[in-house]
């Protein structure tokens, strides 16, 4: 499950009342489906948003949440399943792998923290680093306690941070990671991970071959935007998928979207001319996937008329768009570009750390 889809979960949930927790990975070894800061939410009942398994161990945490639900105190969990036999609670995962989960409340009690800031956040789409206390034995930081630092700025939470906590800048190339520190004469140790929002996609074009584009970014989580200069084009297909939709003039795109706000971009109105001019403006902007339908020597064409074929923006600009899987339908061809996106955006995720 994305964050996005947790995040709607969790408000849903919460305005409804209902009591949950947190699950949070914390360590890992060996091979295991989920790695350390991977969520998930877990209800008393055992419904569950998110997967840290394939379906294996939830269950289990269900019947964990509901303690630490009546207890109010957090748990630490330890699934070992690297005895060679695998036979571990019946199932025969296969993974091979340990996996330790911190399981902590959340309730009115305790104002839904610390999930509701970490909510707050990504509805925000701001990034930051977080800094989860996952065991200690000082008496003044509880195992559970949550610190957020945003743009390089400090860590904040509910108290005083631990004095030896890195600042976040300088963890940012090996994230996610575990700490151990000393704090006012006892041990704590903390899971710091990177806290990104779900991407934002604006596809450029409401063609019939736009739709299964919308509709597999709509499953994956993902934010979209669908912009097309012909009005007709949204009353002549289902759009709902899409966040929004917005009819521009080719050559005011700057003007009629904000086009800052997104994470990745895709070029597909099958008219040259008014590719040309998203692409003049889209130059402007560093989104950190840009891509235009078409074969090689269409992008070539437009980056020289426009000038832009020996810049910075025409040689990041992507086109032929999609991973070469031999796709020959819309759907397969949505498939292929979508896949090379996620690609980009999980590699320029590793390399900003």
């Amino acid at each position: 499950m994305s964050s996005r889809f947790l995040v709607n979960q969790f408000n849903a949930w919460r305005e409804s009342g209902i009591d949950m927790v947190l699950a949070t990975v914390i360590h890992t070894e060996g091979s295991t489906y989920s790695k350390a800061g991977r969520q998930i939410l877990v209800r008393a009942d055992g419904q569950h948003a998110g997967l840290v398994s394939g379906g294996c161990l939830e269950g289990d945490l269900a019947e964990h949440a509901r303690s630490v639900i009546e207890s109010g105190l957090p748990q630490r969990v330890t699934y070992d399943m690297r005895d060679a036999a695998d036979d571990l609670w019946g199932i025969g995962l296969g993974c091979n792998g340990l996996m330790q989960i911190l399981v902590q409340p959340l309730s009115p009690a305790n104002n839904w923290e610390p999930f509701a800031a970490i909510a707050a956040l990504l509805t925000s789409r701001t990034e930051a680093t977080a800094a989860l206390v996952t065991q200690s034995d000082a008496h003044s930081l509880q195992a559970g306690s949550l610190y957020i630092a945003c743009d390089g700025q400090d860590w904040s939470g509910a108290g005083p941070a631990p004095a030896r906590l890195p600042p976040a800048q300088e963890l940012q190339t090996a994230l996610p990671t575990e700490l151990s520190l000393d704090h006012e004469g006892g041990q704590c140790a903390l899971l710091v991970w990177p806290l990104r929002p779900w991407p934002r996609l604006l596809v450029l074009g409401a063609g019939p071959d736009a739709l299964p584009v919308v509709n597999i970014a709509r499953a994956l989580g993902w934010e979209i935007t669908v912009a097309d200069h012909r009005p007709d084009y949204f009353t002549a297909r289902d759009f709902r998928a899409a966040d929004a939709i917005a009819v521009v003039h080719p050559d005011k795109l700057a003007q009629d979207v904000n086009l800052a706000e997104y994470s990745a971009v895709i070029v597909m109105s099958h008219h040259f001319e008014t590719d040309r001019a998203y692409l003049g403006q889209l130059s402007a902007f560093e989104h950190r996937y840009t891509g235009v339908l078409g074969p090689a020597a269409r992008k070539a064409r437009l980056l020289d008329e426009l000038g832009l074929g020996a810049t910075e923006f025409g040689q990041r600009l992507r086109g032929p768009v999609g991973l070469d899987i031999g796709a020959d339908n819309p759907e397969s061809i949505a498939l292929a570009i979508l896949s090379e996106l996620q690609s980009v955006l999980a590699a320029s995720n590793r390399v900003s750390k």
